[in-house]
């Protein structure tokens, strides 16, 4: 189990604390996307697809996270974490680029596979950098607070930037706002460039030891997977709500334009969860999170099945459940391993939630057009639940429940605003080239 470490020194403190600082806008930069709310509509109108086609898109973009997902993290752990974040981002853009411009099923799926790579590259290399930038300074304890308060502003960024696209389409073509998404993501890359990577102190294994050693940690230790079958109940749960949406709404009778304000309101509801993840874990308790959590997730997508309007409050609870899932789920794992297999660690459990999807994404869209949207949606509430309620009996009787008896409790005020402030290089005061991170001011 991985610990904080000793007080470091005067430099290497300057350097994850300038990190943090950068994090924080990286974050939130790194997917710069206006389309979440028209890009179904898009590939339907534009292209000519069927819903269940594009659950087939769905279905290739999971399978490209499945192939890179657990190689992405191996090179995060033997070369570093900034290269395969630099990499990730280039390949993020040069996807909307082809989604954008690309005509025809090839260059569509190979867009999609760049979304998939991308994301895989993403997902264990920015949880491990963080936690390997806190680890040093032996704050460790923040994670999960800080992980779930940079999800939540990326939420929050993406709840505007849905309604900002969604509108956009009313005087600009579909595709305008996609192409757009690439242009702004290109800062992210430079804040990249700014970062750097934490110490290894343990040095570095080789490629074949980092993969065969965490895989074989998850795979003996109940605990851990079981924890990783948990968090991929909940996150195909929001991939199916987040691709059925936007046919459920134009079913319920609202135009095109209108469709960002329901899934900006879907992306609050994320950021909300995602704010609270940290403390939720701590308050609630794990074994109760783990269990009632995905339940409701799994449960929530029947809302989908009524012809009233106002039900899409329950068909969107997915969108909290993941984040209050995940967060907490990664720093479970991210503190049952060391620095040298973290990063492969966290993005095998991303590659089993993309298992899954490459698994019921296609199934779902068969039945859905072959019978129809409710059948699909009954199908993967009623599985989901089972799968939850399996995984959640399997790791609440292992005896390693806790969310790290080893560590104190936070220390972290609940109403804590800024994620960093940086020292200037002599010590004595702020260095007003890395701004902080700022969080609004919530009550104390």
């Amino acid at each position: 189990m991985a610990g904080s470490a000793a007080p470091p020194d005067a430099a290497l403190q300057r350097s994850m604390e300038r990190n943090l600082g950068l994090l924080g806008w990286w974050w939130w930069l790194r997917f710069f996307w206006l389309g979440e709310a028209i890009f179904v509509v898009y590939l339907i109108e534009e292209h000519g697809f069927s819903l269940g086609q594009v659950l087939f898109f769905e279905a290739a973009y999971a399978a490209s996270v499945l192939l890179t997902e657990i190689p992405s993290g191996i090179l995060a752990d033997r070369f570093g974490r900034r290269r395969v974040l630099l990499a990730a981002g280039l390949v993020f853009i040069l996807g909307l680029v082809t989604f954008g411009l690309g005509q025809g099923l090839l260059l569509l799926v190979i867009a999609y596979a760049a979304f998939g790579v991308s994301d895989a590259a993403f997902s264990g290399a920015d949880q491990a950098l963080l936690y390997d930038t806190l680890e040093p300074l032996g704050r460790t304890e923040e994670f999960e607070p800080k992980l779930g308060r940079f999800n939540a502003l990326v939420m929050g960024g993406f709840a505007a930037m849905t309604v900002g696209g969604s509108l956009m389409v009313r005087w600009t073509p579909l595709v305008t706002p996609i192409l757009l998404s690439a242009a702004l993501t290109l800062p992210s890359l430079w804040l990249v460039l700014k970062m750097v990577d934490p110490p290894h102190r343990r040095g570095r294994s080789s490629v074949r030891s980092i993969g065969t050693g965490a895989l074989r940690r998850i795979a003996t230790t109940r605990s851990m997977w079981s924890v990783v079958l948990i968090n991929g109940v909940s996150t195909v749960a929001i991939s199916l709500m987040a691709i059925l949406q936007q046919p459920l709404l134009i079913k319920f009778g609202f135009p095109v334009w209108s469709l960002g304000v329901f899934v900006a309101a879907q992306l609050l509801v994320g950021a909300g969860a995602a704010w609270i993840a940290g403390a939720a874990g701590l308050r609630i308790g794990l074994p109760r999170l783990f269990l009632v959590v995905p339940v409701i997730s799994s449960l929530s997508l029947l809302a989908g099945v009524s012809d009233w309007p106002w039900m899409y409050a329950f068909f969107m609870l997915p969108a909290a459940g993941y984040h209050l899932v995940f967060t907490n789920a990664s720093g479970f794992l991210s503190r049952r391993v060391g620095e040298g297999e973290r990063a492969t660690v966290i993005s095998t459990a991303s590659m089993v939630s993309s298992s899954a999807t490459v698994v019921v994404t296609p199934a779902i869209g068969v039945l859905v057009d072959g019978s129809s949207l409710n059948a699909g949606l009954i199908a993967a509430s009623l599985g989901l639940t089972a799968v939850a309620l399996i995984a959640y009996v399997a790791w609440s009787t292992t005896g390693d429940t806790e969310r790290d008896p080893n560590e104190p409790p936070a220390r972290t005020p609940e109403h804590e605003f800024t994620i960093a402030s940086t020292p200037a290089p002599d010590g004595t005061g702020a260095d007003d080239s890395v701004p902080p991170f700022v969080f609004p001011r919530g009550r104390p």
